[in-house]
């Protein structure tokens, strides 16, 4: 069953106005590179999975880096075949400023085998140059390719405030 778009806006619940539509601008992408998952039946009845992340890189507006070893993506998987994915991981941007990202949404299997997912993302930064990554509020992409277990592809858009 398709969804329909809201007609409605803030001013329909008593706002004088609306912001409108987000406008979103292309801040990075990202290859995440992943170890052997860890998947197993929980004692809960779900099934949960881990895919750590050990390494990559990533490319936005004036900066790159590399994922340091040591992240994962924790996932749970559902009933209709998605995960609700959760994944945390370190980037080392080119100049030394260290970038902590924490990744969250849903992979939804696709007829081909691989998984499209949308997520939001939230990177923490220390004061400097890099100061406005961690202003920023992110929505992303995702891609893992049907046949590679190996990476994580993804595309964070900031929305521009």
């Amino acid at each position: 069953m398709r969804r329909e778009s809201v007609h409605a806006d803030m001013t329909t619940l008593g706002a004088r106005q609306t912001p409108g539509e987000p406008r979103l601008r292309k801040a990075c992408v990202i290859r995440a590179d992943l170890g052997p998952a860890l998947e197993f039946a929980t004692t809960q009845g779900t099934v949960r999975a881990m895919f750590p992340i050990v390494g990559g890189e990533a490319v936005g507006s004036g900066w790159s880096g590399r994922i340091l070893p040591g992240g994962a993506d924790f996932a749970l998987a559902l009933p209709d075949g998605s995960y609700a994915i959760e994944a945390r991981y370190c980037l080392e941007l080119d100049d030394g400023t260290p970038v902590m990202i924490t990744n969250a949404g849903r992979m939804v299997l696709q007829p081909d085998g691989s998984y499209f997912g949308r997520t939001r993302a939230e990177l923490e930064v220390p004061e400097g140059l890099h100061r406005h990554l961690g202003a920023a509020v992110y929505f992303g992409t995702a891609l893992a390719q049907a046949g590679d277990a190996d990476h994580v592809y993804i595309e964070l858009w900031e929305a521009v405030l």
